[in-house]
């Protein structure tokens, strides 16, 4: 079924249009007044020369950004016509025409300046506006009153300063939450701004989840139609699509903290999330505020209220952090894929800067097919024309797959493998490495994975070189070794030593086998640990019970999550001690009690959304801070 965006019986995208229009109406005829205001004090202070310093264009731009090119020119020449009025002169039709451009060219552009926010940007439409309306036509006007057309050289500086006081002013003004809040709704409608109520931050999380009943659902027709109603903001941005199996989150971040050291304002999407919501959206390092969250949701809300065919969570998720991401500015967003590929909701993105799939496993079975080339063709779907693609995997099969889609599509195909890594040291301080020119190059994360996620990034750095991105080796070494990865087989505490792991399926729990084997050789440990009840769970033990010397079970707060005690009887079948606990506090003290006793090392493995329990457990019980 097409789906498309309607209007809602309580006017959701769309609000009346007579209260908008009375709201500009009043809002355009102050900023008409005002600027009739400047030009007299302007006349007051430096007289009627052609050389006058004057900002009675400020409120001409102001409503050309806010409210379109129409409404900028209407305010100019209301704003005109009423000086001519009040001084009892005769208006003068070439002067008014160069009024009226100024809002035409700030209108045009301004919608742009909203997306980048950026000062430079208030600039050049400043000086824009300034250069066609005050200096050029202006100038023309006042030759025709017996100036000489070297008046246009004089001029030309005068307002280059008027320009820039104007834009500090503006970008003062356009960075004011109130004023921001005050204009919401009355803008042009493209760009998810039509009116919406903005919500607190814990009423966009209801929102949010409150959807998530709808499931996963894979398709990119709702997420077309959304972003489409949104103004498709991602189109104007250039992005690193990342998907694989395991190890795409390591390399997301890698390779963003590797971008954002080089200099450029950095998006980053992965999921899930750690403790706070807030950290699957993030720019330049940092999550997303709560405010920035609520008021991106609050626009996105009536859009996808409206849609015949409702988004799911993650699509809505989507959404809000690529019309963020756009707004904020972005230089490169580096954009995980939720599940799959071909059909996850990033993948409306069109063309990509660089296309990375880390590696393939069975995971997602039911919806992403039952065999690793199957399920390799779902990651492919990222895949775009001519966009290179970086394979950081070791599957035979799958980067067949991977490679003959490539070819297909007319994108450049690498190999991380096909370089292999050298001087690989991996201990408990990280991990160090040499690949191809990239010599002796550090990162603080843990995990016998962690080399081949660091050769796919290093394989990845070269490729967005040559797609034209500035990035010195020492911005890439700053970058890995100030990267973080909370609960990938990080390092809680040192007495008693806690190690935690995100591991939740086949490959990731044989992974952290093998760390944990590597990094204590012949030595048995202690195993904190929940999975979901979808998961090969089975095979899971048989892989951690030779490394078990008591295991304890917990049931995490998900509703797929395997009840404790069929998990503990799994162990106990393999002749491994597993006791099952009902809350996560007090797994937590039995097992951190045995590993100060025993003098083990104890790993919490699970899905990534328990990782925030137990660590809250462990900090509510004085463990760590």
């Amino acid at each position: 079924m097409q789906n498309k965006v309607v209007s809602t019986r309580n006017g959701a995208p769309r609000r009346s249009g007579f209260n908008r229009g009375l709201r500009v109406l009043t809002l355009s005829a102050m900023m008409a007044a005002m600027s009739v205001v400047l030009a007299y004090l302007a006349k007051l202070i430096f007289g009627t020369g052609p050389l006058r310093v004057t900002f009675e264009n400020l409120p001409i731009i102001f409503s050309g950004m806010a409210f379109g090119p129409v409404v900028g020119a209407a305010v100019a020449v209301v704003a005109d016509l009423s000086s001519c009025l009040m001084a009892g002169q005769t208006p003068f039709p070439l002067i008014t025409v160069a009024a009226a451009s100024v809002g035409v060219v700030s209108g045009v552009l301004g919608r742009w300046v909203l997306r980048s926010r950026r000062f430079w940007a208030v600039l050049l439409v400043e000086c824009s506006a300034q250069l066609v309306g005050s200096v050029i036509l202006k100038t023309i006007a006042l030759y025709t009153f017996g100036y000489h057309w070297a008046l246009l050289v004089w001029r030309l500086p005068v307002y280059v300063g008027i320009a820039a006081v104007e834009a500090f002013l503006l970008f003062a003004l356009w960075h004011n939450k109130q004023i921001a809040r005050h204009l919401d709704g009355l803008m042009p409608q493209k760009g998810g701004k039509r009116g919406a109520k903005t919500m607190t931050y814990d009423e966009a999380l209801d929102y949010i989840h409150s959807v998530s009943w709808k499931g996963s659902r894979p398709g990119l027709a709702r997420i077309t139609a959304l972003m489409h109603a949104l103004g498709d903001p991602q189109d104007g941005l250039r992005f690193v699509h990342v998907a694989g199996t395991n190890g795409k989150g390591s390399v997301s971040a890698m390779t963003e903290s590797v971008l954002r050291a080089a200099g450029y304002h950095t998006g980053l999407f992965v999921s899930p999330y750690i403790k706070r919501f807030t950290e699957r959206i993030c720019f330049d390092g940092q999550p997303i505020s709560e405010r920035d969250l609520a008021d991106f949701t609050s626009r996105v809300r009536p859009f996808a209220d409206a849609m015949t065919d409702a988004p799911t969570e993650f699509e809505l998720i989507t959404a809000v952090g690529l019309l963020y991401f756009k707004e904020k500015g972005c230089d490169v967003v580096v954009l995980e894929v939720g599940m799959g590929g071909r059909l996850d909701s990033t993948n409306i993105i069109k063309d990509p800067l660089l296309c990375i799939i880390t590696g393939i496993a069975l995971d997602h079975c039911a919806v992403l097919g039952d065999t690793v080339e199957q399920i390799a063709a779902e990651k492919a779907g990222i895949i775009k024309p001519g966009a290179p693609v970086v394979w950081g995997g070791h599957d035979r099969a799958a980067r067949a797959v991977i490679e003959a889609k490539a070819r297909e599509a007319g994108a450049p195909f690498y190999a991380a493998e096909d370089t292999p890594a050298t001087d690989v040291e991996t201990t408990i301080s990280g991990t160090l490495l040499s690949v191809g020119t990239h010599k002796d190059v550090f990162i603080p994360l843990l995990g016998l994975y962690q080399p081949q996620n660091l050769s796919t990034v290093l394989c990845a750095v070269d490729r967005l070189r040559e797609r034209g991105l500035d990035l010195p080796e020492e911005a890439v070494r700053e970058g890995l070794s100030k990267v973080r990865w909370p609960g990938r087989f990080e390092k809680l505490c040192d007495d008693p030593l806690i190690i935690s792991d995100g591991a939740h399926n086949p490959e990731g729990i044989a992974a952290a086998a093998r760390s944990i084997a590597h990094y204590f050789p012949g030595q048995k440990v202690l195993l904190l640990t929940a999975v979901m009840a979808d998961k090969d769970y089975n095979g899971m033990v048989k892989t951690l019970a030779p490394l078990a010397a008591a295991v304890f079970t917990l049931t995490p707060d998900n509703p797929r999550a395997l009840p404790a005690a069929d998990y503990a009887a799994a162990f106990r079948a393999e002749g491994v001690e597993a006791t099952p606990f009902d809350t996560v506090p007090a797994a937590v003290s039995a097992a951190v009690a045995a590993a100060r006793e025993s003098g083990l090392p104890l790993f919490s493995l699970g899905s990534l959304y328990m990782y925030a329990e137990v660590t809250d457990a462990l900090e509510k019980s004085g463990v760590i801070r």
